[in-house]
C-alpha cells in the first residue's frame, strides 16, 4: 500500500505543494530581480506576512477537517488566495514588466477566483452545520435519562422506546391519532465484526444511528432496539409517509461507507427495514414482534 493513502487529504496537500512550487519557480524563471533601492522592506514584510498567515489557515484546515466537499472547496479557495498573496510578495523582489507592462496586475485574479470558491464552501459549511444542529436537536427530543440511553450509539434504548410507544397509545385512545413504527436491521453485521473487530463494529453502529437520525424528521424518535437493529417512532404519521421515510433511510445507507485506518473503503452500509401502522390498542412487545416478523419475511423474500 502506498504511503500517500496514509496521509489525510493527500491530493489536497499535493495541490498545495505543487501550486506553491510552480508559482515560485515561474516567478524566478521569468522575472527579473529588482535592485536593492527598489525594494520596499515594509511592504515586503507585510505582504509576506499575509502569505504566511494564509498558508497557516490552509494547513490548519487540512489538519483539522474531515474529507468532503466543504474541506475541498475551502482548501482550493485558500490555495488560490495564497497564490495571489505569494505573487504579491514576490512582486516586491521580482518584476515582469520586461515581458508585458500589465502582467503584474494579474496577481489578484487567483484571489478573486478563490473568494468565489470559498463562497460556495461557506454555503456548504452552513448546510453541514445545520444538519449537525438538527442531529443534536433530534437527540434531545425528550429529556435524556441515562437509564434509557444506549452507551454504544448514544441513542435511546429499547426500554425508552417502549415508554414512548405507550405514550402514543394514550394519544391514540384519547385523540384517535394513529402512528407508525419502523425497524431497521444492519445487514451482515456479524460478518463485519468478525472481519474488522468489535471496535469497528461499534463504530458502524454509531454511524448507522446517526445516519437514521439525520434522514428522519425532527418529530421522529430513533432508538437502538438490540444488537444491529434500530427502531424509529413516527408520531401522528400515516403509513405511506413513514414507509417513504424508511425507504429514504435505506437509500441513503447505500451511499455511506466505512473506512479502515488507512482511509480505504471497507464496507457499504446496507439496511433492511419493516414498517407498520398502529391504529388500535396493543402492547409495545407485540409491536416489536410484528416488526421483527415482517423484517425476517422481507429479508427472506430478498
Amino acid at each position: 500500500m502506498s504511503a500517500s493513502k496514509n496521509i489525510k487529504h493527500s491530493k489536497l496537500w499535493l495541490l498545495l505543494t505543487g501550486t506553491v512550487s510552480i508559482t515560485i519557480s515561474t516567478a524566478i524563471t521569468f522575472g527579473q530581480w529588482k535592485s536593492q533601492n527598489q525594494i520596499e522592506i515594509l511592504d515586503a514584510i507585510g505582504e509576506g506576512g499575509l502569505a504566511i498567515m494564509s498558508l497557516i489557515w490552509l494547513v490548519a484546515t487540512l489538519l483539522s477537517r474531515p474529507a468532503g466537499r466543504v474541506t475541498t472547496a475551502l482548501s482550493c479557495g485558500l490555495t488560490l488566495m495564497h497564490t495571489s498573496l505569494l505573487l504579491d510578495c514576490l512582486d516586491e523582489f521580482l518584476t515582469l514588466d520586461h515581458i508585458h507592462p500589465t502582467l503584474s496586475s494579474l496577481e489578484a485574479f487567483p484571489a478573486f477566483l478563490g473568494m468565489i470558491v470559498m463562497s460556495f464552501a461557506m454555503y456548504w459549511w452552513y448546510q453541514e452545520q445545520t444538519y449537525l444542529n438538527l442531529t443534536l436537536l433530534k437527540k434531545e427530543r425528550h429529556f435524556r435519562e441515562h437509564t434509557f440511553t444506549d452507551y454504544v450509539t448514544g441513542l435511546y434504548s429499547a426500554r425508552y422506546m417502549e415508554k414512548q410507544i405507550n405514550n402514543e397509545f394514550k394519544m391514540l385512545e384519547s385523540k384517535n391519532k394513529p402512528f407508525c413504527v419502523a425497524m431497521f436491521d444492519l445487514n451482515a453485521y456479524s460478518q463485519f465484526c468478525f472481519k474488522y473487530g468489535i471496535a469497528k463494529g461499534e463504530e458502524l453502529l454509531r454511524n448507522t444511528g446517526q445516519l437514521i437520525t439525520l434522514h428522519t424528521r425532527g418529530c421522529d424518535l430513533t432508538c437502538r432496539y438490540a444488537g444491529d437493529k434500530f427502531v424509529v417512532l413516527f408520531p401522528d404519521t400515516s403509513y405511506k409517509t413513514a414507509h417513504t421515510i424508511a425507504g429514504r433511510v435505506c437509500e441513503a445507507a447505500k451511499k455511506h461507507y466505512q473506512y479502515d485506518d488507512d482511509l480505504t473503503t471497507i464496507n457499504a452500509m446496507t439496511l433492511s427495514s419493516s414498517c407498520i401502522e398502529i391504529s388500535s390498542q396493543t402492547v409495545s412487545s407485540d409491536v416489536f414482534k410484528q416488526l421483527i416478523s415482517q423484517l425476517q419475511q422481507s429479508k427472506q423474500a430478498a
